[in-house]
């Protein structure tokens, strides 16, 4: 009788302890699944939010700023400027200029194209650091008073710049840059008060010079290309005179998706 009490109570405590093994297995399976569920979760919802700080940036105003001078050159003339790049710069590199007297000066470390504007007494670099735009092509303007040593970046914008020209009445100056996009190919125009800032843009434009008055030809959105030898008949032509550029307000492009 002892004997067969014993055996049950052998039994018993067998059972127990499986049945504990048993439920330690499940609550150990459960927890091994929840926690890598919840672990992958929030390393999802992190990602989405850098993601989306990424790709959807806050908007930033773009304005004229001055950045840092060079040496004062008094009655300095720029002869020529050139771009200096290697093949490890992705076309860029330091902008010198060839003075009248003989010396150089690089008026820029990092720059895609360079123009001498007027008489040479200022110069123009083009940079990378414009607005974003399409596959953040934007680029950036900054024009150089060589007799002072100011720079000032003057444009930020959505598309590269492909010609800088300096327009004079009197005393007043204008400078009227044409820029192209990398998608459609189309040219676009914007003219700038070169002690401030941009006053004035044309998304599908052409721009000339006709004496001291700047000529605007605008043909809003279009899935045709605007060129240099555009023949169409604008929707509208500007007509910015260069002596009130300086009392135009400044416009502010707002910095774009890159």
């Amino acid at each position: 009788m002892c004997t067969g009490r014993h055996a049950l109570r052998q039994l018993a405590r067998s059972a127990a302890t499986l049945l504990a093994l048993s439920g330690l297995v499940m609550a150990c399976g459960e927890g091994g699944e929840s926690r890598p569920d919840s672990t992958q979760a929030a390393a999802a919802a992190a990602a989405a939010a850098a993601a989306a700080q990424t790709l959807r940036p806050a908007p930033v105003p773009v304005m004229p700023v001055d950045v840092g001078a060079l040496a004062p050159r008094a009655g300095a003339r720029a002869r020529s400027i050139a771009v200096r790049r290697d093949t490890s710069t992705f076309g860029v590199g330091p902008a010198v200029a060839m003075l009248a007297s003989g010396d150089t000066v690089v008026v820029s470390d990092s720059a895609v194209r360079a123009w001498t504007l007027g008489d040479g007494r200022l110069v123009a670099v083009s940079g990378l650091d414009g607005a974003g735009g399409y596959e953040n092509e934007g680029q950036s303007l900054t024009v150089i008073d060589l007799v002072t040593g100011r720079r000032r970046r003057v444009v930020a914008d959505y598309f590269a710049i492909v010609s800088v020209q300096l327009v004079a009445d009197g005393a007043a100056e204008a400078v009227l840059v044409q820029m192209r996009d990398g998608g459609l190919g189309s040219l676009h125009v914007t003219v700038v008060d070169p002690a401030r800032g941009q006053v004035f843009r044309a998304t599908n434009a052409l721009a000339q010079v006709q004496g001291t008055n700047i000529l605007v030809a605008g043909f809003g959105d279009t899935e045709t290309p605007v060129t240099a030898r555009d023949t169409r008949t604008p929707l509208r032509v500007d007509t910015i005179a260069v002596r009130t550029v300086g009392t135009r307000g400044l416009l502010t492009v707002p910095r774009g998706p890159q």
